[in-house]
């Protein structure tokens, strides 16, 4: 099999926590993560967000950066970015052929290859390397502890928010999680946490921390991008750098995307996937709305979904509701009827169950035109992916340029 085909195949092996076959891969590439320093993000919600603010002002400041996403919406390449664009094709399977030769040989060695997420990850770190980046921006994959960027040079750590998500692998409260996520700590190295809001929670990250704590109090606002619009310039004030720019392009969470021309509706798409993010996204829609949703499988799936069964979803806000199932993704959707099912639990009304996203959208598209109202969608990452890809070629776009974070 090809590279492409050889890296893809490696998804399918699963996800597994730990550092030693991460560090061997990087390890027989002369460990390019230590050629530049790295911000290092952590977080259940907000940590993309908020690493994409931090790489618009780096780049704002003259600074040459690499940033490290995931998961990535519609082409791999997209989770390596330099000075806000993703790099090219040709870059990318340059550094995979690279990965993977040195990939086997850990296999030889350990008795199983890398993962999917960890030869993604030292791709990037290739590419970071090879490029000459002043600075790296790098956001964690699931965790904090065992995930192979805690490898990466870092001088300052970040915790976004610490909630309920992936409860299966991190633990069912959110002390478990906090102390998880807290994993990405070095003796000396200051972490920065977003206050979580409960008093508990904040200790348990103490605990890791220590004396390199320090407490982002926040401000009271009701607004997403704002906040973390706001912590990123006290992050890079910290720095000496030029604030970030407000106006940065990151698609499903940014409240500049889609641009108007890419959707033929009034239509909000966002990534929300777990109980805070709907909930925050829920109770941000004050207009009448068609809503389309559509999640992957998740562990805590009735956790996740408790304010899609609460009073919130019965308001006529949403004047329909059709339910539609991701095509992308380390997980499979949730079935649509099952979906289904917990969002209408109380609702009088019947769902819309169109499980291919495409087809979904137009009917969406159709009813908001009869309703003389917007379209807002949420739900996994992959559809907001399944979306942007279907626009984009609908309308003759450069996918590339839609992906340039600033």
């Amino acid at each position: 099999m090809d590279d492409r085909e050889w890296l893809i195949d490696r998804r399918f092996a699963g996800m597994n926590l730990g550092l030693q076959r991460i560090e061997l891969l990087l390890k027989k590439m002369d460990n390019p993560q230590m050629d530049f320093p790295s911000i290092h993000v952590a977080g259940t919600n907000g940590k993309g967000t908020l690493c994409a603010f931090l790489s618009s002002a780096a780049a704002n400041s003259g600074l040459k950066v690499g940033l490290f996403t995931t998961p990535h919406l519609v082409v791999i390449e997209e989770r390596v970015r330099i000075d806000g664009e993703v790099i090219d094709s040709r870059t990318f399977d340059e550094h995979l052929s690279a990965v993977r030769a040195a990939a086997v040989e850990v296999g030889k060695e350990l008795g199983e290859e890398p993962t999917f997420y960890e030869c993604t990850f030292a791709i990037a770190m290739l590419a970071f390397s090879h490029a000459g980046i002043d600075r790296a921006i790098i956001e964690t994959g699931l965790g904090g502890e065992g995930d192979a960027t805690c490898l990466v040079d870092a001088d300052l750590c970040v915790i976004t928010t610490i909630g309920l998500d992936h409860t299966e692998i991190l633990g069912n409260t959110r002390e478990q999680i906090a102390r998880a996520k807290a994993g990405i700590h070095r003796e000396g190295v200051p972490m920065v946490v977003y206050h979580p809001g409960e008093e508990s929670v904040l200790e348990t990250i103490a605990e890791v921390a220590g004396d390199d704590l320090y407490v982002h109090e926040g401000i009271e606002i009701d607004d997403y991008w704002q906040d973390w619009f706001i912590f990123a310039g006290y992050i890079s004030t910290s720095f000496g750098w030029e604030l970030p720019s407000e106006n940065i392009n990151w698609p499903g969470r940014s409240p500049n995307w889609p641009p108007k021309d890419l959707f033929k509706s009034n239509i909000r798409i966002s990534a929300a996937h777990n109980a805070d993010g709907l909930q925050s996204e829920l109770m941000s829609i004050q207009e009448p709305t068609i809503l389309l949703i559509g999640i992957t499988q998740k562990a805590n799936l009735e956790d996740a979904l408790a304010d899609v069964t609460s009073e919130v979803w019965h308001m006529p806000t949403f004047r329909y509701i059709i339910v539609t199932e991701p095509t992308t993704g380390r997980n499979p959707a949730v079935d649509a009827d099952e979906l289904a099912n917990l969002i209408f639990s109380n609702r009088l009304d019947e769902p819309k169950i169109e499980r291919d996203p495409i087809k979904a959208l137009e009917i969406a598209e159709i009813m908001s035109r009869q309703a003389a109202c917007g379209i807002s969608v949420m739900g996994s990452v992959y559809l907001v992916g399944d979306l942007l890809k279907f626009a984009v070629e609908r309308s003759g776009g450069d996918l590339w340029e839609h992906l340039r974070v600033h």
